[in-house]
């Protein structure tokens, strides 16, 4: 009875791994199953922005039009047509932790810097944006020009922040080095924080530069400044996956393939489709 029950416990196991089959098991004719792939990402204009406020709906954007062309890839070189579930997210920490948490067949785009950090709990793609984190204020604030500034025209401001985000760990080191007192209050949505600093003297924060440049085109009044002295550069941006995720070579691929995708005709399409010329020369990768 026993060894008849060892023999059905075999065959099941049998056919769940047989319908499991990996990305990078071939069939003998080289013809590829269409790969069921979930897409988080984060609502965060330019970037990515849902279409008639549907979030589990495929968005535009810069980041949306970057998958789309590894989408066309996967199918026209790798002949492997991908179907997507979208997932759509406004809070960061949401929509980082629903990566991380997901199955193999997942990606996500969300603005994303890669740090050794979070290095240790996702995997990234090759980078396909610089970025510079700015630290902006009111107007009326003077200008930062060293550390003993620091103290003197920031000492009293409360910071603001996206929690879970890089900028966070930015006013914790402000906070810890140079302002023992700084209460930080969080936003769900970074493109809120110009907004909160511009009603008043009394908020700083870290944007990205991408949304900094987005809030002076559109903003009709109000005076945003930023302090260069505090400027983080030297940041990258990359698509984010669960560890060991089965879509992590063949998006390797696609960015370094060549001379790379982010050396393409197309790539700089993009990002004069969604870009300013005072922006692009800043984030474009080279």
């Amino acid at each position: 009875m026993q060894r008849i029950l060892l023999l059905v416990v075999l065959f099941f196991s049998t056919l769940q791994l047989s319908a499991q089959v990996r990305l990078s098991q071939k069939p003998a004719d080289g013809r590829m199953e269409p790969m069921a792939l979930t897409v988080h990402y984060l609502a965060r204009p330019p970037l990515a922005s849902p279409q008639n406020d549907e979030l589990n709906a495929m968005p535009t954007g810069l980041e949306a039009e970057i998958f789309n062309e590894f989408y066309q890839w996967m199918r026209n070189s790798k002949r492997i047509p991908v179907q997507v579930t979208w997932k759509g997210h406004v809070e960061f920490e949401e929509f980082y932790n629903a990566v991380k948490e997901a199955d193999p067949f997942t990606l996500g785009f969300g603005n994303v810097t890669i740090t050794e950090g979070r290095k240790k709990e996702l995997d990234f793609s090759p980078p396909y944006l610089n970025n510079v984190s700015v630290l902006v204020t009111n107007g009326n604030v003077p200008t930062v020009h060293d550390t003993a500034d620091i103290r003197k025209y920031l000492k009293g401001l409360n910071g603001v922040s996206t929690a879970g985000s890089v900028h966070a760990k930015y006013m914790d080191i402000l906070r810890t080095s140079y302002l023992p007192n700084l209460k930080v209050e969080f936003v769900s949505d970074q493109n809120n924080i110009p907004r909160k600093v511009l009603r008043g003297d009394g908020y700083f924060g870290y944007v990205d530069i991408i949304t900094y440049w987005r809030y002076i085109k559109d903003a009709r009044s109000g005076y945003l400044k930023i302090h260069r002295f505090l400027n983080r550069g030297n940041e990258h941006l990359g698509f984010i996956m669960p560890k060991d995720a089965e879509i992590q070579s063949y998006i390797n691929e696609f960015f370094e393939s060549g001379f790379g995708f982010t050396s393409t005709k197309r790539y700089h399409d993009i990002l004069e489709k969604y870009l300013g010329y005072e922006v692009i020369s800043t984030v474009a990768i080279r």
